[in-house]
């Protein structure tokens, strides 16, 4: 809103009411040109450089960062090429029980998932009958 919306509407209020006490809208022209006054001041004081305790915070933060950064990498790397089994068999055995577990949950899941089908299909038929006997009424 501009100032001159401004002034049209303190000045259409003022004609409504003529209750208003002398100088109502002076005032209220001084309250709004003092209130943008410190807006444009708060916003020139965001605008300034950041202090140099600013400056050296961040780079502290960065340096700390990427040194934690560098020392997790080199920890993962450090297990990465360890063998969980020394023995092949004894590794092969293991996937094998893994392998068969796996199966024997997924199966129970293809289960559980025809059954809910069935089910679905159940609900289906009737609601379809239902609405085909409202269609014929």
């Amino acid at each position: 809103m501009n100032d001159k919306e401004i002034d049209e509407l303190i000045q259409k209020a003022i004609r409504q009411e003529s209750e208003l006490p002398e100088g109502l809208s002076n005032r209220l022209e001084q309250h709004i040109d003092r209130l943008a006054a410190g807006e444009k001041e708060r916003s020139i004081s965001l605008r300034r450089k950041p202090s140099s305790m600013y400056w050296f915070t961040g780079v502290a933060a960065s340096l700390l960062l990427g040194i934690i950064v560098f020392f997790q990498t080199e920890n993962n790397r450090v297990g990465e090429m360890a063998d969980t089994f020394q023995d092949p068999q004894e590794a092969a055995i293991v996937a094998e029980k893994a392998l068969a577990f796996l199966s024997t949950q997924f199966n129970k899941g293809l289960t559980q998932v025809s059954e809910a089908q069935g089910e679905v299909n159940k609900v289906n038929e009737i609601v379809n009958g239902q609405l085909n006997e409202l269609n014929t009424q």
